[in-house]
């Protein structure tokens, strides 16, 4: 591995440490939290990210978050998060997700989407492969593009775990959940992706359950900020609080997975 920030323990969870490549080393670091996160720069094509991101803004399945803090948050097609313990929600989502995985690579067109990039890489790099998610026995959607309205849109200090949005057997033996940011626009002032690099407390637990985010005058500065370009890619630990600041001068649009890591031998499972 070739660049790291400093190496720093913070409360005992993760370094604060960066890694600047994609690979089977860094991968395997980050699911052990033996590093902080992944940030490659440049990973997708300025000029075709541009283009989607235009398209994104005034997409006719653009929806919002339906909690307290993330209302103003677009987001194209439907996130498993809208399905959580709701039966009927569930079937929806899956019944929509290759249509929806479709139609979110048709913006893209002739181009290879990030997001897709990734889920090669990912076969190729873990150990035991990398496949989407079921749950349930139904496949799951993959590619959500998010869109941050400049001065409005922001998410609060949170974590995502899918083990507190189903109890599927398919996610028996999950060790760790990371999250995949490609981002198609970036302001140049905001828009910051800050890290806590530790799990919420219970108490912050429930309180994030209830209104899926802290205030952040109730949590320390963060260990780690981090300012994305535009084309750049960041992973990271979701089980870990993380939040992103209002952008000041532009849109902020990005494209994510969430990845399940259940060890080396197992392949790793991809949704949105």
């Amino acid at each position: 591995m070739k660049e790291f920030q400093k190496e720093i323990t913070h409360a005992n969870y993760a370094p604060i440490a960066v890694a600047h490549e994609l690979n089977t080393e860094t991968l395997t670091l980050l699911s052990e939290r033996k590093i902080g996160a992944i940030h490659v720069k440049g990973f997708y094509p300025k000029d075709i990210a541009g283009q989607v991101s235009l398209k994104a803004i005034d997409h006719p399945k653009l929806g919002y978050y339906n909690k307290k803090y993330t209302s103003s948050v677009g987001r194209i097609c439907m996130p498993h998060i809208d399905s959580e313990w709701n039966k009927e929600a569930a079937r929806k989502y899956h019944g929509e997700a290759v249509e929806n995985i479709h139609d979110i690579r048709s913006l893209f067109s002739p181009y290879a989407t990030p997001i897709d990039q990734i889920r090669l890489l990912l076969q190729e790099y873990w150990p035991g492969g990398a496949n989407i998610q079921n749950l349930y026995g139904h496949k799951c959607f993959v590619g959500a593009i998010r869109v941050f309205k400049p001065s409005v849109s922001k998410f609060y200090p949170h974590h995502d775990r899918i083990d507190e949005e189903s109890d599927a057997p398919e996610l028996n033996g999950m060790k760790e959940q990371v999250v995949a940011n490609v981002y198609l626009q970036a302001p140049e002032k905001g828009g910051d992706l800050q890290l806590w690099l530790r799990d919420p407390t219970e108490k912050e637990k429930i309180l994030i359950r209830d209104v899926e985010g802290l205030l952040p005058e109730s949590v320390e500065p963060p260990a780690l900020v981090i300012h994305p370009k535009q084309g750049d890619l960041i992973i990271f630990s979701s089980r870990m609080l993380h939040a992103v600041t209002p952008s000041e001068d532009s849109y902020r649009v990005g494209m994510a997975a969430f990845i399940a890591c259940y060890g080396l031998d197992r392949p790793m499972g991809y949704w949105s």
